[in-house]
């Protein structure tokens, strides 16, 4: 079986995050998405962050009824960094009849230099790449081993947007499922 992971700390999660799994799972690379919150993420501020608890929950409702795709809580390290490489070799340990495929965003490929462990993620890991808005330099992407690039419409959604629309009371309708748009007003306007 293959599975793609998308991580990150969905601070909130928002629609372009269940746009990147619906194509994703349209591309037919993966057979299901696992969609793993971090409890810590070593390169984001965390100072206007719900607890990993309350984005978990945030994160099972807003794919309930999506089928392929599950939310777990693999990579709740509590107070410690979450690192990539450490996830993907707990994982592969734990399950290993199941490919992992990480999926990360153009933007992301410039810092991949900077991940934890760069060497083992780039020599092991699988990546399954999804354009951005704006245009980056991809040519740290050649060194990658396993990788594969999906393309779809961008989606210029970002947590950071959603976050600062909610604390000035702007709309955030149409930028996070329905079913959590409530919720996600309630939580963060009150950080």
């Amino acid at each position: 079986m293959r599975i793609g992971i998308l991580g990150g700390s969905f601070n909130p999660v928002h629609n372009g995050h269940l746009e990147i799994a619906r194509n994703v799972l349209d591309s037919g690379i993966v057979e299901n998405i696992w969609l793993l919150p971090s409890s810590f993420h070593p390169l984001k501020n965390h100072s206007i962050c719900l607890s990993f608890e309350q984005r978990l929950h945030l994160l099972k409702d807003a794919v309930a009824g999506l089928p392929q795709c599950f939310v777990f809580d693999y990579d709740n390290q509590g107070d410690a960094p979450s690192f990539t490489a450490v996830l993907l070799q707990k994982l592969e340990n734990r399950f290993p009849e199941i490919e992992f495929y990480f999926i990360i965003g153009y933007d992301i490929i410039p810092e991949l230099n900077r991940w934890y462990n760069y060497p083992w993620l780039r020599d092991n890991a699988r990546f399954i790449i999804i354009n951005r808005p704006g245009n980056y330099d991809l040519s740290a992407a050649d060194f990658l081993k396993n990788k594969q690039f999906v393309e779809m419409a961008p989606q210029d959604i970002s947590s950071s947007e959603i976050r600062e629309l909610v604390t000035t009371g702007k709309s955030i309708n149409g930028l996070v499922p329905p079913q959590v748009e409530q919720e996600i007003i309630s939580l963060y306007h009150n950080t």
